[in-house]
């Protein structure tokens, strides 16, 4: 299959399972494509997946089957947002219900991804200038990276620094990109005890909440006996809980809305705040 098809079946499939109404349209526009060739993407995909949908008359279109299952996305929504979302941006044409929050530009270039991406694959020593706030001015930094993180505002480099002698999280658009190479990499993200470590975070409605307002809690968060479990590596804690905006108390409960639960807050306490 080629990477062409498969990106048309992708979008197939993501206004099928979340629209649920696809017409040639949906191609030509997001595409620039003619009619034909909408219209036998769509064929071509009919005989991948022959029972997904139909066409239906009355809705002048082609309409998901009930419990309509994908074969080349996922069924997060994530998936609908991104291609969309982001498309939109750059192309009027496309009609989107979505509209994305802007966030600040961050200094993210290829001239700076690359070296690192390479030491990551290579497991290479990377000596690279650094912006600290403990440091105005550049300081170079020999480190051994094995990942990239990114926390849902900004990325972030993990790895050995040979300076602290330890595995730190480097934020990503304050590296200057003057590089150099240093030989083979010494510690693995094998040796990286915080990633390797999985941790579960448990969360629950503020019990300040009244009953009903807890229950609502409940429902949006898809809790089970009043708790949502959820699993993160020890070197990403602290972000997860920025994402959840627990890691600041907010006297006013309906701020808050949930919480660690108290006794996973205690298992949690030795990992908190770790670089």
């Amino acid at each position: 299959m080629r990477k062409e098809e498969l990106i048309r079946y992708q979008l197939i499939e993501a206004i099928l399972l979340w629209e649920g109404r696809l017409t040639a349209r949906h191609l030509m526009d997001y595409f620039s494509i003619s009619r034909p060739s909408a219209q036998k993407s769509i064929s071509d995909y009919k005989t991948l997946n022959p029972n997904g949908f139909t066409r239906s008359q009355s809705e002048k279109g082609h309409v998901a089957v009930t419990g309509f299952e994908p074969l080349f996305i996922s069924t997060d929504f994530a998936h609908y947002q991104h291609v969309f979302g982001d498309r939109a941006l750059s192309n009027d044409t496309i009609n989107c219900a979505i509209e994305l929050l802007p966030v600040p530009l961050r200094n993210v270039t290829p001239e700076l991804v690359r070296p690192i991406l390479q030491a990551i694959k290579q497991r290479l020593r990377l000596d690279i200038g650094y912006l600290s706030l403990s440091s105005p001015d550049f300081e170079d930094r020999i480190i051994q990276p094995h990942s990239i993180v990114f926390d849902g505002f900004r990325y972030h480099v993990r790895g050995f620094c040979e300076k602290n002698q330890d595995f730190r999280d480097f934020v990503l658009s304050r590296f200057n990109g003057e590089f150099a190479f240093e030989g083979e990499a010494s510690h693995a993200i094998e040796d990286d005890r915080d990633w390797q470590t999985w941790l579960e975070v448990v969360i629950c409605p503020d019990q300040r909440l009244g009953p009903k307002q807890r229950q609502c809690i409940e429902y949006d968060y898809q809790m089970s006996d009043g708790k949502k479990v959820i699993r993160t590596r020890a070197a990403l804690l602290n972000y997860l809980l920025q994402r959840l905006r627990v890691d600041i108390y907010q006297a006013d409960a309906e701020s808050q809305q949930i919480i660690i639960d108290p006794e996973c807050r205690k298992t949690l306490q030795a990992y908190l705040n770790h670089r």
